[in-house]
């Protein structure tokens, strides 16, 4: 891959790509092996599972359609280009680069 080309999965058999457009903050549970990333800052108002060969994944959804969160369950590895291989996406290397990674947050029950 040459500086500055898109990482792109590409789209999936409908069609279904999801564009990565700032910075992820990816949000890691190693007891659970999953992480979240989060793609934007809106509240989620659905949730559905999404076919894939790499575990459990499960898209969240804003009121206008568009993804704002992926979750990924049993990954043993945690960087955003292992992560984001469970999904078809698309997204610069500069804006992958500058990912976060924060410890999830342990809700108490």
């Amino acid at each position: 891959m040459s500086a500055g080309s898109s990482p792109d999965t590409g789209a999936d058999a409908r069609g279904f790509v999801i564009p990565i457009t700032e910075p992820p903050v990816v949000e890691i549970d190693t007891e659970a092996t999953a992480a979240y990333v989060r793609l934007r800052d809106a509240k989620v108002a659905r949730t559905e599972p999404y076919e894939s060969a790499s575990g459990l994944v499960m898209l969240d959804f804003d009121a206008a359609n568009n993804v704002v969160g992926i979750e990924i369950v049993g990954q043993m590895e945690f960087s955003i280009r292992e992560l984001i291989k469970a999904v078809p996406v698309r997204a610069s290397e500069g804006t992958l680069a500058r990912t976060r990674y924060v410890s999830a947050k342990l809700q108490a029950a």
